[in-house]
């Protein structure tokens, strides 16, 4: 008896929100803003290889940066595993 009396409620409260919202058909709600001007043609722009491949990069070195930021703190006197993050971290930086 509460389920049925909880359903009846939920769905006369949604009734009523249905019936209630204003709807307004304005174009601008529904395109995406773009330097304040509207666009009059759809236009489709083509996508730069040249960006992927430099967001490419960035993730890789990021996660060899971690992937041994984790072997330098398992291995914390070594002066080598020192060394290879240090070469790693200014190989990403070079490469951004």
């Amino acid at each position: 008896m509460v389920v049925l009396i909880t359903f009846l409620l939920i769905l006369l409260l949604y009734m009523v929100c249905f019936l209630m919202r204003l709807k307004e058909n304005n174009l601008n709600k529904v395109n995406s803003f773009e330097s304040g001007f509207l666009r009059l043609v759809k236009i489709q722009n083509s996508f730069r290889i040249h960006f992927f491949v430099l967001m490419l990069m960035f993730v890789i070195f990021d996660l060899e940066i971690v992937i041994f930021l984790g072997l330098l703190v398992v291995d914390v006197s070594s002066v080598v595993s020192f060394f290879m993050l240090f070469l790693f971290v200014l190989g990403g930086f070079y490469m951004e």
